[in-house]
This record gives structure tokens, sequence and C-alpha cells, in this order.
């Protein structure tokens, strides 16, 4: 019986599309992926979207952006108005939490004026990507929580992005 050239090149493809070409070397023990973190800080570059995205996506029911530098409502980083404004467009609420100890106004539109600038800067960007990563942000929805500083000016302390309740 005689088998062709590209019988045999078959076959062999077959065999060899079975072989583990990626096990590690031996003795050298296989790394478990690490935990997606429900905790970021906020860094403003590529590397934290991708990392907000993971962490959206692997279900927690809050994951929380911190920051190593205190920014003031009014100039929120670009990066993350972009979320937010995923999050609005997407059917979630915003809402801001007055620093722990104020009184809140009985006017929930009177808190919204003393942020003017970034509850503005969410409504009108125009320009939000609704590609597959900002969407991670749907079903959720986002609380910007405020504290003063030292110097008594109203920063933001973290911003969570919670779960909604289907």
């Amino acid at each position: 019986m005689k088998i062709s050239r590209f019988a045999m090149a078959l076959i062999a493809a077959v065999c060899l599309s079975g072989c583990d070409t990626t096990s590690p070397t031996i003795g050298t023990p296989r790394v478990a992926s690490a935990p997606v973190p429900s905790q970021l800080s906020f860094v403003d570059i590529n590397k934290f979207d991708n990392d907000l995205h993971a962490s959206l996506l692997a279900h927690h029911d809050l994951v929380s952006v911190v920051f190593y530098e205190k920014v003031s409502p009014n100039s929120t980083p670009e990066r993350l108005q972009r979320w937010l404004n995923v999050v609005e467009k997407t059917g979630g609420k915003v809402d801001v939490e007055p620093p722990p100890g104020e009184l809140v106004p009985r006017n929930p539109f009177a808190l919204i004026s003393l942020l003017g600038g970034l509850w503005n800067a969410i409504k009108m960007t125009t320009e939000v990507k609704q590609d597959s990563m900002f969407l991670a942000a749907r079903g959720r929805d986002a609380v910007i929580s405020l504290e003063r500083n030292r110097e008594g000016q109203v920063v933001i302390s973290k911003i969570s992005f919670k779960a909604t309740q289907p």
C-alpha cells in the first residue's frame, strides 16, 4: 500500500497538534494567575483602563478607585470621566457622597451646583468610546466619595463602581 506525501504530512500534523508545547521546564512550578483586585489606585495611564476593565469583569460587587494624589471634583481626570459617563449613558446613576460629618443639603441640586465642574464634565463629555472596554461599566452605579483635605478643600477620596441589583 502506497501512502502519498500529503497523507503522511497530514498524519504527522495531526499527531503533533496533540503535543503540549507550552509546558514549563521540568522542575518549574506553574504560576497561577493573580486574583483580580477590587480596589485600584488611580494612575493616569492606559494600564489603569485595562486594570479597571478586568476588575469590573471579575464580577466584584464593589470596585473602588482610590487616589495617590487627591483631586478636586472640578478637575476629575478625563480618563475617569469617560468611565463615569459610560455608567450614566448605560442606565446607571452617578451619585456624589459629601465629606463625612458634613450636613447634606436638603436639595440634592445644591450639592450638584457645589460640584458643578464635575457634573458638567460628566454630562457634557460627548466623545465616549463605546468599545468593549468601557462597556464593562454597564450595570453599575458610581459613587464619588468626597472628603476635606488638611487645607479644608473638598477633594475626591475614592470612586466606587457598585453592581446594580437586577
